[in-house]
């Protein structure tokens, strides 16, 4: 009986996946999920899709079923259609992407810079035989070993 009941409200989904939004509710699905707002779905899916598939809802409502959320109404949510900034790529994975290469691209410089960086400007590594087991921190320096409070 609810493998039947689950089939036809799988069909019902294939043929109708969102409802229309008044300019006072949001909009939903055929299972009562709210949808991004018109402005911010255009942004974040620059083409529309083709909708899901009966296998792809039919496994929606196996996970909402097995998270027990599945039929139970959620908490409302205030409409919000903003016009987003421009994305930094064709897709929110890509803008993702470039956000975090900006992010990062300071600090692969400096690495870089640190790799090509010809190994006599580097101290000399101390002899085995110098090397102290002691806590807290060690400066070897000009072919000895000091104790520091703090690096410097």
């Amino acid at each position: 009986m609810q493998a039947r009941v689950a089939r036809q409200q799988a069909r019902g989904l294939c043929t109708t996946l969102a409802r229309r939004s008044s300019a006072d509710t949001p909009r939903t699905n055929e299972l009562d999920i709210v949808m991004l707002a018109p402005k911010l779905r255009r942004a974040v899916f620059k083409q529309a899709g083709a909708g899901a598939t009966r296998e792809q809802i039919r496994i929606s409502i196996e996970h909402l079923k097995a998270q027990g959320i599945y039929g139970k109404q959620g908490e409302p949510v205030a409409i919000s259609d903003f016009e987003p900034p421009a994305l930094l790529g064709d897709s929110i994975e890509e803008h993702f992407r470039n956000l975090g290469e900006l992010a990062a691209h300071p600090y692969l410089r400096m690495a870089e810079e640190f790799a090509r960086a010809d190994d006599s400007s580097f101290p000399q590594m101390p002899e085995a035989a110098q090397w102290r087991m002691q806590s807290g921190w060690t400066r070897y320096a000009d072919g000895g070993a000091s104790r520091v409070r703090v690096p410097a």
